[in-house]
């Protein structure tokens, strides 16, 4: 009964963040299904996520667009290969671009960098404490981080979403 219960809630949640996604961003389904299919999600299609949610590029760029409209507004170092698998600490720390997050001291010291970045979102239960950041990401996690962030972040509020047809 308990497994049925958290599958349930992951298909929610990942329904969930589809839906937010889509509808706040307009972002093309082909893309936001290429992720969840992804069995390690990668920089490219996570630069996307971001640089659409923060506006830099519109939803018809490419993967590789959207790592070099976040190089050039000086959210990432280098430019990375778009293709190439993204570990947690990465994902962490483009998807707490995203949002105004208080953090702890070192956080906030760093100026949110990746690993002080990975530990807020463990601290903050975004993560599982015992998630390794070199760990690669699949897309389904990904999404579902994305919807933790979400949640915990955002002033979007699940309660006041009616789910009732109308």
């Amino acid at each position: 009964m308990c497994c049925k219960i958290w599958s349930m809630k992951k298909i929610i949640s990942i329904i969930f963040a589809l839906f937010l996604v889509l509808s706040a961003y307009a972002q093309s389904a082909d893309i936001i299904t290429d992720i969840l299919e992804s069995e390690e999600v990668t920089f490219g299609q996570i630069s996307y996520l971001t640089a659409v949610q923060m506006k830099i590029v519109d939803d018809s760029a490419s993967y590789e667009d959207a790592v070099v409209a976040l190089y050039e507004n000086g959210y990432i170092p280098i430019i990375e290969e778009f293709d190439a698998p993204v570990p947690a600490v990465d994902l962490a720390y483009l998807y707490s671009k995203l949002w105004n997050i208080k953090g702890g001291l070192l956080y906030r010291i760093t100026k949110g960098a990746p690993r002080y970045a990975f530990r807020q979102f463990q601290a903050d239960g975004i993560v599982s404490a015992d998630m390794d950041p070199s760990a690669y990401v699949s897309g389904e996690k990904a999404l579902s981080i994305y919807t933790a962030c979400i949640n915990k972040y955002s002033d979007f509020d699940m309660k006041n979403v009616s789910m009732e047809a109308e």
